[in-house]
């Protein structure tokens, strides 16, 4: 469904040109997740970038980046306005930047539900969103539906925002760190969300995290980033049970653990600017 090759992606020029991303090579097929994991500066983020198309600058990415035998760097605006639109969910770090601020939450919700199954009335959508409020651990949805953004607490966004990307039915999910301003126990909730959502759909998933533990319960193969590159993939487990390159090993290390009673290991170097 989504493939990346050999993407690499350079912002400015002569003495002042930056590469962010270098070399970068990822696959994802319908019904499956990818996690991208690494410490923040690590490209992951703008991995994304590079498959919506929204790199500062208007830049576009060297290599290809292939979705459905579409090159998205290739598409008119037209184009690319349609496959925002239609084929792709993202859940970005902050919520409110998906979100009108002069709009309730029941319209965002409601036009998701209706643009995705279109002879749904606006009845059954605002039931059915009412049922994703409450999945994703909202306690009074009724209420919330009937908030604008700025009565609602970033937590509370972004478990609507997280609803509002199940509700749409796309093809692609990218989580840009969907879980950030939620507690551990909505985490789990939310993770179980989405798979349940990849599965049923066929939605093909990338899950952009730190949290390793979440990585593994979230996704069925992880890509490691560091600097820009990807240093190590493969499936969740052998990735994080069994690390080859150094750079995931020390990853893997510098977990906190809450039996372990020792000083936590700095990870040494520089994070790309």
């Amino acid at each position: 469904m989504l493939t990346l090759e050999n993407v690499g992606l350079v912002i400015g020029s002569g003495s002042s040109a930056k590469t962010l991303l270098e070399d970068i090579n990822l696959q994802v097929g319908p019904g499956e997740s990818l996690g991208l994991v690494g410490e923040s500066g690590s490209g992951k983020s703008m991995t994304l970038r590079s498959i919506l198309r929204t790199l500062p600058g208007g830049s576009v990415p060297s290599g290809s980046v292939r979705f459905r035998d579409r090159e998205i760097p290739s598409l008119s605006r037209e184009e690319l306005r349609r496959f925002r639109a239609a084929d792709v969910s993202m859940i970005s770090q902050n919520p409110m930047a998906a979100l009108n601020p002069v709009l309730r939450v029941e319209r965002f919700l409601i036009e998701g539900i209706q643009a995705a199954k279109p002879r749904t009335s606006a009845a059954e959508a605002r039931q059915t969103a009412l049922g994703l409020l409450a999945d994703v651990g909202i306690h009074d949805p009724e209420r919330c539906l009937r908030s604008y953004p700025h009565q609602l607490s970033g937590g509370m966004l972004q478990r609507v925002v997280i609803a509002g990307s199940v509700a749409r039915g796309s093809s692609l999910l990218l989580a840009d760190e969907p879980t950030t301003a939620l507690d551990v126990t909505t985490q789990s909730d939310v993770v179980a969300i989405l798979n349940e959502a990849r599965t049923e759909a066929g939605m093909a998933m990338i899950f952009v995290t730190h949290d390793l533990d979440l990585a593994a319960a979230a996704c069925q193969r992880i890509a490691v980033m560091n600097k820009g590159r990807i240093v190590e993939a493969g499936p969740a487990g052998e990735v994080l049970g069994s690390p080859r390159h150094e750079y995931t090993q020390m990853l893997v290390a510098s977990k906190p653990s809450l039996t372990r009673r020792t000083p936590l290991r700095p990870i040494p170097g520089e994070a790309a600017e």
